[in-house]
């Protein structure tokens, strides 16, 4: 379900303990979530004071009155910045399979605006409709 998903959306807490949630694009392998990142961003500030986050991706069908086709995943867990190695090629690579000219795009790249992959471990993981 998450490999064909092509949006999920991050929740991140400032300082502040303000709540910010964003839409993100995302590759994502057995145990992890991947998501580029510009490591100025709003996202990337809140995650370094404070790495526990939340990520849901769902869809809905067309409504019918039930919860029939409803589908989701929310996962809460920490969240790291990683810059090189081999979690930030493996995030890079599943990014660039899952959104094809992603990188020459958008930058995942040495040289591009955002040489950050942001990584999910989650700690839990709750599904419905799967």
């Amino acid at each position: 379900y998450l490999r064909e998903q092509l949006v999920g959306r991050l929740a991140t807490v400032s300082r502040k303990q303000i709540p910010q949630v964003t839409p993100v694009g995302f590759g994502v392998d057995e145990d992890r979530v991947y998501v580029n990142i510009k490591h100025t961003s709003k996202k990337a500030r809140n995650i370094r004071s404070n790495p526990r986050v939340s990520f849901v991706v769902d869809d809905f069908p067309p409504w019918d009155g039930t919860a029939q086709g409803l589908h989701w995943v929310l996962m809460s867990g920490k969240a790291e910045l990683i810059s090189s190695g081999e979690l930030y090629e493996k995030g890079r690579d599943l990014i660039e399979e899952k959104f094809p000219g992603y990188e020459e795009n958008f930058g995942v790249r040495e040289d591009g605006w955002s040489k950050y992959i942001l990584v999910i471990t989650p700690t839990k993981v709750q599904s419905w409709g799967l």
